[in-house]
């Protein structure tokens, strides 16, 4: 795919500190990259997260879509290029396109984005707020998919236990998850995802595509209980804190060998 002029590009070196078995990088350090270079892509649009923090605004990503031709290896050197789609009522579109040295691509990705109140979370119209600048993409440029993130069917939690009555595993909402504002950190229900299909003995390897859709916060000290469900052709992985409170699910495809 052609990649827009306009877009942003970052530049990135894969520590071995950042990757696992098979010498490759956590898909869930990569998720984390590519939204440094959303950050990047935004702060070039005069939208950057210091400048929004001082007016008590920040972005908050709702849903991505990641497909892999392959993780980046131990030491590798990738470029991560993202630009802006289009503005959908509230909401923001990104896309971004992973490629190693000789120019070929390891990844593709598309996210939705609003920006938010820091107080109260809910949405901020950039229109109507003075001192932001205006920005509002035109839909011009290329998706990487043709089309917008898609949003999952995210079953209850009593529709999931009819399946399995225990979660596959259970996490914690620990100091090293928690980001600055004392939350877990979105890039780690990727790795949570990626735990439960190593519990449940699944070839993570294998896992070539990636959407998340994220719904509720992870606060310090909450619990969330994993389940997976087994569909068609493809692995559902939900996330329910506080016993019922849906926070996030995963659909992983498998393909690579």
């Amino acid at each position: 795919m052609a990649v827009p002029a306009n877009h942003t590009d970052l530049e990135l070196f894969c520590k071995a500190t950042e990757c696992g078995i098979g010498d490759n990088l956590f898909a869930s350090v990569l998720i984390g990259d590519l939204q440094e270079a959303a950050e990047k892509g935004s702060d070039s649009l005069g939208y950057g997260s210091d400048f929004l923090w001082e007016n008590h605004i920040c972005w908050i990503i709702l849903r991505m879509k990641l497909k892999l031709v392959r993780l980046p290896s131990r030491k590798e050197r990738i470029t991560i290029s993202t630009w802006a789609t289009d503005l959908q009522k509230i909401s923001y579109g990104r896309d971004f396109e992973v490629t190693a040295e000789d120019g070929s691509v390891l990844a593709q990705a598309t996210s939705t984005w609003i920006l938010a109140d820091t107080n109260t979370h809910r949405p901020v119209i950039a229109r109507k707020r003075p001192e932001l600048p205006q920005y509002s993409p035109d839909g011009s440029a290329p998706k990487v998919f043709g089309e917008d993130c898609p949003k999952l069917v995210f079953p209850e939690r009593s529709e999931i236990e009819t399946v399995s009555s225990k979660p596959v595993i259970s996490k914690y909402a620990d100091f090293s998850e928690l980001d600055r504002n004392l939350h877990v950190n979105n890039s780690r229900y990727t790795a949570w995802a990626y735990d439960v299909l190593f519990k449940y003995g699944i070839d993570v390897n294998k896992v070539s595509e990636i959407i998340i859709n994220y719904i509720a916060e992870v606060k310090a000290g909450e619990k969330v209980d994993l389940f997976l469900v087994e569909k068609e052709d493809s692995l559902l992985i939900c996330g329910y804190k506080n016993d019922d409170v849906k926070a996030f699910c995963v659909e992983m495809s498998l393909g690579n060998t």
